[in-house]
């Protein structure tokens, strides 16, 4: 049974679920061609010109769109190479916690962008970096660990220094089953751990 918090998922209220769950795809969905990079980033409309060109600095990404025509400008996916089109998944991301931080702090005069964040949540992270070079990686790494210290962060992924870098725990699968779990650094330094084995295969010791 998956429980958050010692409650059963199924008797938690959808939308309180909803609004705690930030997610990141494998793979970048974006609006119909044509359609704005700011409406691309921001579809519900919720933020200001000021928070979305925030956002895109967080992520890299400003410089790249001003010289593109800027927010405003049309945009189709072949606009942005793959890990740019990653980059910007995890640009909404950030956007959603920002504003989701915003409203639960409004009148307290508390910055959106602090890196001290008093609310947690969930990111769920499905292979989002499988594809993007060992510089976007890092990039990527970076950002989760500035914008997302307070959340827990479920993720799947074959890239075993992520692993390293942000998990304090890992669930080694095989054939669908559970065969290791544990610290990811303690396991690594484990005599015929699983995980141990796939690090050194990867080269990392």
């Amino acid at each position: 049974m998956l429980r958050i918090d010692g409650v059963p998922v199924e008797g938690i209220d959808r939308s309180t679920l909803r609004r705690r769950l930030i997610a990141l795809p494998q793979d970048a969905v974006f609006l119909p061609d044509g359609t704005p990079f700011r409406l691309n980033l921001d579809p519900l409309e919720l933020c200001t010109i000021e928070e979305c060109r925030s956002t895109l600095e967080a992520v890299c990404l400003l410089d790249f769109i001003e010289r593109r025509g800027g927010l405003g400008a049309g945009m189709t996916p072949n606009t942005l190479s793959h890990g740019q089109k990653q980059l910007f998944s995890l640009a909404r991301a950030v956007l959603r916690r920002r504003v989701r931080f915003r409203e639960m702090n409004k009148g307290t005069g508390l910055n959106v962008s602090s890196a001290e964040q008093p609310e947690g949540g969930i990111l769920l992270l499905d292979e989002f970096s499988s594809s993007v070079d060992h510089e976007t990686d890092r990039v990527m790494q970076d950002i989760i660990m500035r914008e997302f210290q307070n959340y827990t962060v479920i993720m799947v992924s074959h890239r075993l220094d992520m692993v390293l870098n942000i998990c304090d725990r890992v669930i080694v699968m095989d054939h669908g089953c559970i065969v290791e779990n544990g610290n990811p650094r303690s396991l690594q330094q484990t005599a015929g751990s699983r995980f141990a084995e796939l690090t050194q295969a990867s080269g990392l010791v």
